[in-house]
């Protein structure tokens, strides 16, 4: 088997943990397990024995996912070692070799990656910056054939934090319904809707959805590599199959942190706190541009990043390089999405870390690009 080199994730794997200031993270800065557990709670946590559980995800757990959602128990979800787990093994249980998958561009490209290296004809569809990162869908038409078996979004979206209309959302939904093909939704960032308005989950709206989802972005919790799965019962039975050739089982001591914070209230906090901590760096990342005139951006609706364009005479990864070797501080070249002129920045880190970053990054292009 040949698969591509996820490059967005082999830049951040080699530098993230070598640079002073990373702004390449796309997540809101992460709780500490003191901040989320009472005392009571952290001498249960150090009692959990470290045995095998559920290997699909404790049945309590299970339940506290499905209430996230409208008309789904427990056995349309497994519980995944991050949302990562959960993408490899839809592709690896629901996609084989022949069958085309639309792949709304820019995106979290670790599905298409591994569906071409199944055999999977990939058919990419392009948001653009000009309809501000929206849909074509006359293209979606024109992209459909015999063979297509699944749309793939991830809304709200990875890199541009753009959202859906709810319009928009439910003609998505009715093409998917017109073709009888699944719709996938990664839906990591839902939840940091910047406006306060939680957008409905594809799963809501369409029963062939099947969602993504996890810990790790807009709940701010990525270390504990906690994520789920949401779909037809017969699809998710088919990926817990899977799952006994990956990782069989979750964490124990996730598990039981994970029961505590999607409880509604609990997450309703979480949700609160990443959403006032990304706002007020949207705030700062948006006079940044204002001040810097080779850079530009259509404002991010939700999750935590910006997806800046730049106006200079170099190419995205040259440019991230420069920075990483000459600032100590980590972009991600807008290359890893297909889209050189751009690049990513995190807002979810702390405040005084976004800002010394990015005041480091404007004093690097006016004295070498004079601008």
């Amino acid at each position: 088997m040949q698969i591509d080199e996820f490059t967005l994730e082999r830049i951040q794997s080699l530098y993230e943990n070598l640079v002073e200031l990373n702004l390449s993270d796309s997540g809101v800065h992460p709780y500490r397990l003191n901040e989320l557990l009472n005392q009571e709670q952290q001498q249960e946590l150090l009692s959990i024995e470290l045995g095998y559980g559920w290997t699909n995800g404790s049945v309590q757990l299970r339940e506290r996912i499905a209430a996230l959602y409208s008309n789904r128990t427990s056995d349309n979800v497994i519980v995944t070692n991050g949302s990562a787990e959960a993408n490899f093994l839809m592709v690896m249980s629901l996609l084989e070799k022949g069958d085309e998958l639309i792949v709304i561009v820019p995106n979290y490209m670790q599905i298409a990656g591994w569906a071409k290296s199944l055999g999977v004809k990939v058919v990419e569809i392009p948001l653009l910056e000009q309809d501000g990162w929206l849909p074509n869908f006359e293209l979606l038409e024109k992209s459909i054939s015999a063979n297509t078996k699944m749309l793939t979004i991830c809304h709200p979206n990875n890199p541009t934090g753009s959202t859906l209309p709810l319009e928009q959302i439910q003609e998505l939904v009715n093409f998917a319904k017109r073709h009888d093909i699944y719709i996938h939704a990664d839906e990591v960032y839902k939840g940091a809707e910047f406006d306060g308005n939680e957008l409905p989950s594809f799963a809501d709206e369409y029963e062939k959805a099947i969602i993504t989802c996890g810990l790790s972005k807009a709940m701010a919790m990525p270390g504990l590599r906690l994520g789920w799965l949401v779909g037809l019962p017969d699809d998710i039975y088919k990926t817990w199959q899977c799952k006994d050739y990956t990782s069989i089982t979750t964490s124990a001591v996730s598990e039981y942190v994970a029961n505590i914070v999607l409880e509604p209230t609990f997450r309703h906090q979480v949700l609160t706190r990443s959403k006032e901590f990304l706002i007020d760096n949207l705030n700062r990342i948006s006079e940044w541009v204002d001040g810097n005139s080779w850079a530009s951006f259509v404002p991010p609706k939700a999750g935590g990043m910006a997806f800046i364009r730049y106006d200079l005479p170099v190419n995205s990864t040259e440019l991230a390089h420069e920075f990483r070797q000459e600032l100590s501080v980590l972009i991600l070249p807008g290359d890893v999405y297909g889209l050189d002129g751009y690049f990513r920045v995190g807002i979810g880190a702390p405040s005084d870390h976004l800002e010394k970053g990015l005041e480091r990054i404007s004093h690097y292009v006016k004295h070498k690009y004079g601008v």
